[in-house]
């Protein structure tokens, strides 16, 4: 297998093993450029089987998002839109490519602009539109069409076989000077445990260095975060150019980080140890929520919001 960036054969082997069930998963390292990735990458194919039928039961053990997913990913959302509300980004057509059960597509919607979703898993968009009324598809990015001034992928990128094609296709779906917000984990952060960092349906690892490099050609980056996970606004090249590998000190960089990934790094300097504390306080909260008004909670972080401002 040639790694899906710089199209080389120079792989150092990162792990053997899925982190949610244990069976056979080979991630590689490419010396050359510092992808992260599967060995051998799935199909196209049989990542939207995947995705359409069995990812949302695997991670979330469920076929429709449970009040705590609805609250989680709308307290996401407001969060999100304050980062694009600092980049002056508070309008327009947007476009939210796994939507999942539709919260951000809806607050969005609310908040300024003239939302769309897509989602794959049919139990999650049938409950977005059902929940919400929103405009949310069920199908992949290969079914959408149109012209968009913003498109956002939250935890997405990392599913799909090649990136720098998808970012070939979204370059097409932006309209000029118009933007993509991508969140990706960040293969770098010292605050995942080391036993859980690899899994069958993330497909590649990124560092800040290997999603603008995947990005390069089509969008220039305009603003990014780097903490558990990477976020990155970028901008769209009016002409497409050359890919921009990341140089040798980037990819020295993760190599180092990946070498340096333990149980004294993450407990002591990525201060795992209070996950079981902030865990606990997590599941109080989310006890008291009502079981059944989805709708009802959004608003209610949206008026919250609202008022702060």
């Amino acid at each position: 297998m040639n790694c899906i960036l710089c199209k080389q054969e120079n792989f150092k082997i990162v792990s053997r093993v899925d982190s949610k069930n244990s069976s056979l998963l080979m991630v590689v390292l490419c010396n050359v450029c510092g992808m992260v990735q599967q060995n051998p990458l799935p199909s196209e194919g049989e990542v939207n089987e995947y995705y359409s039928n069995e990812y949302r039961q695997d991670y979330k053990k469920t076929y429709i998002p449970k009040i705590k997913h609805v609250f989680r990913a709308g307290n996401l959302a407001i969060e999100r839109l304050e980062v694009l509300k600092k980049n002056g980004i508070i309008n327009g057509r947007l476009l939210d490519i796994g939507a999942g059960g539709g919260e951000f597509t809806y607050i969005s919607g609310k908040l300024g602009f003239n939302s769309k979703g897509v989602e794959p898993n049919i139990g999650y968009s049938e409950y977005g539109k059902k929940e919400y009324r929103i405009n949310l598809d069920t199908g992949q990015l290969a079914d959408i069409s149109g012209q968009f001034q913003l498109i956002t992928m939250f935890h997405v990128l990392e599913h799909i076989p090649n990136p720098v094609l998808t970012f070939e296709k979204l370059w097409k779906l932006i309209e000029s000077d118009g933007s993509v917000f991508i969140e990706v984990p960040n293969i770098e952060t010292n605050t995942a445990s080391p036993h859980n960092i690899y899994f069958r349906a993330h497909i590649h690892y990124f560092s800040e260095a290997t999603l603008v490099a995947s990005a390069s050609p089509y969008f220039e980056k305009i603003y990014s975060e780097k903490n558990s996970n990477l976020r990155i606004i970028f901008r769209k090249k009016e002409i497409k150019g050359e890919m921009a590998l990341p140089n040798l000190k980037q990819v020295s960089h993760v190599t180092k980080r990946l070498e340096d990934k333990g149980w004294s790094e993450y407990l002591i300097r990525g201060e795992g140890y209070k996950k079981f504390f902030s865990r606990v306080k997590q599941t109080i909260v989310e006890s008291s929520l009502q079981k059944k008004d989805s709708l009802g909670l959004l608003n209610k972080l949206i008026k919250e919001s609202m008022d702060k401002g």
